[in-house]
């Protein structure tokens, strides 16, 4: 097996070497591909469907199966000039952007890694895309799926196996490189949850004390519900985008249990518990009401999943690849808010921005630190 390998890695090398287009240009029309099925990877397990059934692609708007002729990578997008064949409503162009940036990432390996066995470079087109996958369910959904960053932190150790100078330039052998992957995949998720507990204390709560005992209410608006306290008004799933958040209302009654004495109220995504312990499910009640004389939120200063992208990053990158990525990551974000015109106090997810700042590591990070070194040492 390992001669196969060695075999297969020179014919690799010298077809690079004689024909360097070669390789990148196959490696681009496979990611066009695998870039189709991370569509619908990317639309169906955020919805908690099978990514199997049905086994062929349908349009999200009628749900009429589409055929193979019309699902063409890229050019059936720009062909139909982004609508549907059979209902003629608009396609997002996510659909094709997500093919193309697929096509690149896969070429771009090809290229940039082609000194590198063949098994690696697979590996990294694998975890580039399920990292892709994950960025654009964050962009939509705001939500992480660790089966994604699971399985691209799995890539990443075979990534180690293969190539263990990906991980740390240092490591020469395989148990080097694997145990290198090991600690930056944990060191990366541990890093993660340390910084979204360092912004919780700092950030993550909120305190407001009124004079007289104040009118609330929460309601249906939409598709959503709002919390208005005295003059002040709230989305829910701006105070919930994470499960573990919590509103207190301090000293409150409430509508649904006027013999309760009043006291502190918690609530949840889904319920509130009373004082006395009693728990109370949202979905039994359109609308509740009550008076409280203060308000107190405790919100994540950084998502959950943030630290699963960590994992995943860590076991290819290594710890240095991790903190790379972070600040990276956070000027990517500020950019990204500055040209989407977010403002403060709205939602925005750090996931994309921190996949980013790893795929710039991957492509230009040794280089960049390497620079950063040489000229603070002049």
């Amino acid at each position: 097996m390992r001669c196969m390998l060695e075999e297969l890695n020179s014919y690799t090398l010298s077809v690079s070497e004689e024909t360097p287009w070669l390789l990148p240009l196959c490696f681009a029309m496979f990611g066009a591909c695998i870039g189709s099925f991370l569509n619908v990877v990317i639309y169906r397990l955020p919805r908690g469907l099978s990514v199997n059934e049905p086994s062929r692609s349908f349009c999200p708007d009628c749900k009429h199966e589409i055929p193979w002729f019309l699902n063409i990578p890229i050019f059936s997008w720009v062909m139909l000039r982004g609508r549907s064949a059979c209902c003629n409503k608009r396609i997002s162009a996510r659909y094709c952007i997500v093919e193309l940036l697929t096509a690149l990432l896969f070429a771009a390996i090809a290229w940039y890694f082609a000194a590198d066995p063949l098994p690696a470079q697979m590996a990294l087109c694998v975890w580039a895309a399920l990292m892709l996958a994950v960025l654009c369910i964050d962009l939509e959904q705001m939500i992480v799926l660790p089966v994604l960053t699971s399985s691209a932190a799995v890539v990443g150790l075979i990534a180690a196996l293969f190539a263990p100078w990906l991980v740390d330039s240092q490591s020469l052998g395989v148990q080097d490189g694997l145990l290198w992957s090991i600690a930056g995949a944990l060191s990366g998720f541990v890093m993660l949850k340390l910084v979204a507990l360092l912004g919780r204390l700092l950030f993550g709560r909120k305190n407001t004390t009124f004079e007289a005992p104040q009118q609330w209410s929460m309601k249906q608006d939409g598709d959503d519900i709002r919390l208005t306290v005295g003059e002040s008004s709230y989305l829910w799933s701006e105070l919930f985008m994470e499960a573990a958040n919590r509103v207190e209302l301090q000293q409150a009654a409430i509508s649904c249990a006027p013999d309760a004495e009043p006291g502190s109220i918690i609530f949840s995504a889904d319920s509130a518990t009373l004082a006395n312990g009693r728990i109370i499910s949202l979905e039994e009640h359109e609308c509740l009401s009550g008076t409280c004389s203060g308000m107190s939120c405790r919100r994540e200063a950084m998502g959950s999943g943030d630290a699963h992208i960590a994992l995943a990053i860590g076991a290819l990158c290594g710890w240095q690849g991790v903190l790379f990525a972070l600040v990276t990551g956070c000027f990517v974000g500020i950019a990204q808010a500055l040209v989407a015109r977010i403002g403060r106090g709205q939602p925005m997810p750090f996931g994309p921005a921190f996949i980013i700042g790893a795929l710039i590591y991957l492509f230009f990070g040794n280089t960049l630190i390497i620079s950063y070194l040489d000229y603070f040492a002049l």
